[in-house]
């Protein structure tokens, strides 16, 4: 995954940097064009090519980091769910003899608690941007800017 995002504060090896997303500034076609709220993130980005303050910079998330946090938001909910299940389906049902509501309340309940699992290995201190690069020139046209399309 690429984008581009520009420098606010660079100290040695570690850059804050501003990512701003333009989706929706010009296509309406979902409807939600309407909808301009600012999209930004900053993060704190592996800075080896000496990236200064105000520099525009191209970064970059490896896959493999991509992927691991697609499992950590989606499997590990999904896991708790049907540990929940089967727990309150074998082990709480009979004890009140109501199975399939026991292990639904169960499965929901793990659903909400691994949420915090979720939000604890969500906040690993790792790098997960890198900085490929200094961007040179203006940023590419989009399709609507584009003058074929005025």
């Amino acid at each position: 995954m690429k984008c581009t995002g520009t420098v606010l504060a660079s100290r040695g090896e570690i850059a804050s940097v501003l990512i701003e997303s333009k989706a929706c500034d010009h296509c309406q076609a979902c409807g939600f064009g309407a909808v301009r709220d600012p999209k930004a993130l900053e993060v704190n980005a592996l800075n080896r090519v000496g990236a200064e303050a105000g520099d525009t910079v191209d970064l970059e998330v490896s896959g493999k980091k991509v992927m691991e946090a697609s499992a950590i938001l989606f499997l590990i909910p999904f896991a708790g769910f049907i540990v929940g299940f089967l727990v309150g389906y074998f082990a709480i049902g009979p004890i009140f003899d109501a199975r399939t509501p026991a292990a639904i309340i169960t499965g929901f309940v793990l659903l909400a608690a691994s949420y915090y699992l979720v939000y604890l290995l969500g906040n690993r201190s790792e790098f997960e941007f890198v900085i490929k690069g200094v961007a040179e020139g203006p940023e590419p046209l989009t399709p609507y800017e584009s003058p074929s399309l005025r």
